[in-house]
Parts: structure tokens; C-alpha cells; sequence
């Protein structure tokens, strides 16, 4: 969930006076910690929890129960504190405040009324602190659009770079150092990755709009997705998001399902995956993560649907990570996804 609150729990802590310090990813190693037999996003957040735990006096790791008031969120979010905890042997300092919405319309503000307590905040110091970073949350998500289109991929989350303009689009910017802090909030930006074989046509000159869905961690992390985002922007690909829809556009496109999906994260990607495929965009992208229960159900259940609504032909690719994935063949991929999005928009010219 860093990968859609960051801008919010960054601007809370640093209202309280703390530094925030953002984990490197695999860092140099490269290693993921196989601590337990899970899937590829729970691996990765006990390797970044093990690396930083001597470098901060706290590990933001909220127990997160439901981020909506009737749905939950998968069981490894509210257990991934004890998975930590067990990993390195009792011995990290974990802020696990629960964070379940579905006990109340202020259940957010209180869970972090609660957090500022635990770091020596007054109630009206933690509010105060909760209002910044909601307007800090608000504005990212206004720019997101510009930001994931005209900044280079391994700068999204850096907020300290602004968003360029569709009107004044600078060259790509680089990321300024992280700084020093004291809580973790597990960010991963990625190294730049070296261009395409063969060449790219470069950021800004998009011809193709593609919906990339799937779990946040999925669409953002470079350990789990090799940088399929800064690929597909080589290839001259414009880049979509669900990020902006609202709960009641997501209810919406399901609510001619036959069984609710109860899953918060599912109701999202198979939402939007409804919407984009209705138009608007030339083709889709479905981002999993190997050993992911909900991905796997969602895929089999996409696939009936998609055979019972028989509504779309826009282009749909499924691509599914491990940590044994390889950038060669997803650039294969995504450059065959292109030549057929190119074709089917060639011959629809030529009726």
C-alpha cells in the first residue's frame, strides 16, 4: 500500500517531526530472504524489513484489515507485523496500528490519532498531521496522470520532484538523495534501467494508451516487475492506471456479477479491468505476482467472464511475476502486444 498512501504517510510523520527513510529494494545483493514459504510481495517486505531494521527506530508495517467499509483486504496484509516479528526474532520496532475501515466513518483518523500517541503526539498535533497529509494525498492523486507519463518511473514516489506540466514537459529528472530518517515505509525505487535493444521511441512520444492493472506492488515494484513500466514507455506506450476510479465507479461496472467479490484489492483490478475493456484504450495489461490466491482466482474468473460478455476486442495481456522472471522475455512480450494493438488499429483504418 505504499505504492498509493505514500504521499499521505509521509507528510503525517514528517508533520510530527520525524524523518522518513525509504527502503532501497533488493539493494545491491539483489537477494530476496526466503523466510517462509509465501508469495513474491510478502518475501519482499521481510527483505526490506531484515535490511533496515539497525537504520530507523520504527517500521511502519499497519496491520491492514479492510480499506473499505464493507470489503477486506487479502489475510497477509493483517498478518504481515507477526511475519516480520518472527523473521527477525522479535527484535524490530514495528508501529502495527490496525487499520480496518469498516468499524466506523472515522476509523482512518483514529488509527493514526493512535500512531501519533505512539510517538509522542497530542491529539490535536496527530489531526492536524492527518489533515496535511490528506491534502498531500489529494494532490498527488490529482497529478497522477501527468506524473506517471512525463517523470521517469523510479521517480513517481519521489515527491520532492514536482509533476511536470502537459504544457511545459521537461526532460526526465533525476532522483535527489533520499536523506536520513527514522520510519520505513518500504519503497523500492528502482535503478534506471538500461534502454531497449533496438531502440525505443522515448518518453512523451506515445501513440498507444494501455491500461496497466493489477495489485499496486505489482504495477510498481521493479523487484517484482522488472520495470515493465519504463518498457512500455520506451515502446511509445501511454500509460493508464485505475487509480483515479472511485469506489462507486468500481461498484458500478460490477454490479451485474452474479457472486460479490470480497476482496477489496479483487473488486478493483476486475473493475477496472471492465472498464478499460470497454474502450478507451487501444489494449490491457493484467500485472500478477506467481503465488498470489486472489490473482489466481481473478484470473480464471476474468477469463469466464470475458467469454460470457463477448463485448470487447481490445487487446489483453496477462503477465505473471516470480523472482525467477526475466526482463529479455518481457521485453519480447510487450513488443509483440504492441504489433498486434498496431495491426488490429492498422486494419480497423483500412474498413
Amino acid at each position: 500500500m505504499y505504492y498509493r498512501f505514500f504521499p499521505f504517510w509521509r507528510t503525517f510523520f514528517e508533520e510530527l517531526g520525524w524523518g522518513v527513510k525509504v527502503s532501497d529494494g533488493l539493494g545491491k545483493t539483489g537477494k530476496i530472504i526466503y523466510f517462509e514459504d509465501s508469495c513474491l510481495p510478502m518475501k519482499l517486505l521481510v527483505t526490506h524489513a531484515v535490511s533496515l531494521k539497525d537504520q530507523v527506530d520504527f517500521l511502519f508495517v499497519p496491520r491492514l484489515v479492510s480499506l473499505h467499509r464493507t470489503f477486506i483486504m487479502c489475510p497477509k496484509f493483517r498478518g504481515a507485523p507477526d511475519i516480520l516479528r518472527l523473521a527477525g526474532e522479535g527484535h524490530l520496532p514495528i508501529i502495527d496500528e490496525t487499520i480496518d475501515l469498516r468499524t466506523g466513518r472515522n476509523a482512518l483518523l483514529q488509527s493514526f490519532l493512535r500512531i501519533g500517541e505512539k510517538l509522542g503526539a497530542s491529539n490535536r498535533e496527530s489531526k492536524r498531521a492527518f489533515d496535511k497529509g490528506e491534502q498531500s494525498y489529494a494532490k498527488f492523486k490529482k497529478e497522477w496522470n501527468d506524473r506517471i507519463n512525463r517523470l521517469p518511473v523510479k521517480d513517481l514516489f519521489q515527491l520532492d520532484i514536482p509533476t511536470p506540466s502537459a504544457k511545459n514537459f521537461p526532460p526526465p529528472l533525476a532522483g535527489g538523495d533520499e536523506g536520513e530518517g527514522e520510519i520505513n515505509l518500504f519503497c523500492p525505487p528502482p535503478p534506471s534501467p538500461s534502454p531497449i535493444k533496438g531502440g525505443g521511441k522515448g518518453l512523451g512520444k506515445t501513440s498507444l494508451r494501455v491500461a496497466f492493472i493489477g495489485h499496486p506492488y505489482n504495477l510498481f515494484d521493479p523487484d517484482i516487475n522488472k520495470h515493465v513500466l519504463t518498457l512500455a514507455k520506451q515502446l511509445g506506450i501511454e500509460i493508464l492506471t485505475p487509480d483515479h476510479f472511485s469506489e462507486k465507479e468500481i461498484d458500478r461496472e460490477l454490479s451485474d456479477l452474479s457472486k460479490e467479490i470480497y476482496w477489496s484489492s479483487g473488486r478493483e483490478i476486475v473493475g477496472a479491468l471492465f472498464h478499460f475493456l470497454k474502450g478507451g484504450v487501444d489494449g490491457v495489461v493484467f500485472l500478477t505476482s506467481f503465488k498470489c490466491g486472489v490473482d489466481a482466482l481473478l484470473q480464471e474468473f476474468i477469463k469466464r467472464s470475458l467469454k460470457i460478455r463477448k463485448e470487447s476486442t481490445i487487446p489483453f495481456l496477462v503477465l505473471s511475476f516470480d523472482e525467477h522472471t526475466g526482463r529479455e522475455g518481457l521485453v519480447t512480450r510487450l513488443e509483440a502486444f504492441k504489433d498486434i494493438i498496431e495491426s488490429r488499429k492498422d486494419s480497423q483504418v483500412k474498413v
